[in-house]
């Protein structure tokens, strides 16, 4: 039995054989929506076979130039669950042997992911394919709700200089507010956007055909190739099916939070420590007359990891005396704003 299966080769059958994130980019490319040409090592490949390696060698060589290496469980994108950010995906891989060190990595990340599956109810040791794509090298990516979460009426774009900024948490994406029913733009960037509107009308015009294809309202990765927009990922929406977010939240970040609390939240978790470290933040600021009237939460758990509010907390460093701005995102995020800010991809 052959050790790889090539993306346009995947049939409705194959989801076990590929895992969800390959099993859905096949339906994609089958019908005619533009991925990167990929294949997928099946659940129960081992780098130490020799067989396994020198077919992995072969596609590897076929498929040509550098790739990118994710992990494709049978678990991960469901309905409930996306585990978005738990399994290890690594870009820009050059060379035989650093694929096989990648698919390493991708198939070590299924213990990190575990605690998240048990969380969300999920098998634990779910098994776990391996896809190798051609990496694409974009000037811009980024991500779209077909349905915001918060706004059933709304679709948004998210996008950001560079392969895999947006979902990897690196600086503060461009966020574009489109209808859903018209199409017509609400909000976006004041000046120089990264992406122009009849590349913004492409992206969106894809993550909608991804959407009727896949039957619910999908949260979707892109990345900008010579060729015009293509699709990375794509997924089912699963915010809304937490707790309804404050809708005066807009952009959070896993700083300082993450370090705390890296892991995914259980219930009793959130409602218990997320509280208590709730209270302790307000309490602070407001004790030091920093915090603004009628405030927002500080923090927010978002698909069962915990985030901490960027532009409040921003809004309150920038209070204190002789904080201005700059300042204030060094505070917040221990560096430049460039390398820390984040958005709740993972």
């Amino acid at each position: 039995m052959a050790k790889v299966a090539w993306l346009r080769t995947l049939d409705d059958r194959d989801r076990d054989r590929a895992g969800a994130k390959a099993f859905v980019l096949a339906r994609l490319r089958r019908a005619g929506l533009p991925v990167p040409d990929g294949f997928v090592l099946p659940p129960g490949a081992s780098p130490d076979d020799p067989d396994w390696r020198a077919e992995l060698g072969t596609a590897y060589h076929e498929l040509g130039g550098p790739v990118a290496v994710r992990s494709s469980s049978v678990v991960e994108d469901g309905a409930a669950a996306s585990f978005a950010g738990q399994f290890a995906t690594i870009l820009d891989v050059h060379g035989e042997e650093a694929v096989v060190e990648a698919a390493r990595a991708c198939l070590r990340s299924a213990r990190r992911a575990a605690p998240y599956a048990r969380a969300m109810g999920e098998a634990a040791e779910a098994p776990l394919a391996v896809l190798v794509q051609r990496f694409v090298a974009a000037p811009v990516s980024g991500v779209v709700f077909t349905r915001d979460p918060r706004d059933a009426s709304a679709l948004v774009v998210e996008a950001q200089r560079g392969a895999g900024g947006v979902v990897g948490g690196r600086g503060a994406p461009e966020r574009y507010v489109l209808d859903r029913a018209s199409g017509r733009l609400r909000s976006g960037p004041d000046a120089a956007p990264a992406v122009d509107e009849p590349t913004l009308y492409a992206v969106v015009a894809l993550a909608l055909a991804a959407e009727r294809l896949l039957g619910a309202p999908q949260d979707v990765e892109w990345a900008l190739a010579p060729e015009g927009p293509v699709l990375l990922q794509s997924r089912p929406i699963t915010a809304a099916d937490e707790d309804v977010p404050d809708p005066r939240l807009r952009r959070l970040t896993r700083a300082n939070v993450g370090e705390v609390l890296p892991g995914a939240l259980t219930p009793l978790t959130w409602t218990t420590v997320g509280w208590f470290l709730e209270q302790g933040f307000r309490a602070v600021a407001a004790a030091a007359g920093v915090l603004p009237p009628d405030a927002p939460p500080f923090l927010a758990l978002h698909r069962r990891r915990l985030y901490l509010n960027l532009d409040l907390s921003l809004a309150v460093a920038t209070r204190l005396p002789a904080v201005d701005a700059r300042e204030a995102e060094r505070l917040v995020l221990g560096g430049g704003a460039a390398e820390a800010r984040d958005v709740p991809r993972a």
